[in-house]
């Protein structure tokens, strides 16, 4: 990872990275982006813009939060790979795993991004 740029400039261009990914790819829309950089992993947290109407009542069964959940990570999985090359161009740094998982009831999505090796404390 760069030197000269500090651990917020990192979550930004992540953040951004995420949110365009979504946008474009997922097509799906977020108010509130939050992103966390810890040792090897960063964190995203998305919240909607607006809940879809259709998966709001989908998700009022369980087998229905579960039916969302599989086809919020088989869509994420089919195109992850774009995500995963930006994100590797911004740290400087292999991804070992990246995952995605979505809270039906709330809206709330989660990627997880691990990467090979520590990300400097420095940043």
């Amino acid at each position: 990872m760069s030197n000269t740029r500090n651990k917020a400039d990192v979550e930004y261009a992540v953040m951004l990275a995420v949110l365009n990914f979504q946008k474009e790819f997922m097509q799906s829309h977020y108010s509130h982006v939050q992103v966390r950089l810890l040792e090897n992993v960063i964190e995203v947290d998305l919240t909607r813009t607006s809940p879809i109407p259709a998966e709001v009542r989908l998700a009022q069964a369980p087998e229905g939060c579960g039916q969302l959940r599989q086809i919020h990570q088989a869509l994420f999985t089919t195109g992850h790979d774009m995500l995963k090359k930006h994100i590797e161009e911004i740290l400087g740094e292999q991804i070992y795993n990246i995952v995605t998982d979505l809270e039906p009831l709330s809206g709330r999505s989660t990627i997880v991004i691990q990467i090979d090796q520590a990300i400097d404390s420095s940043v």
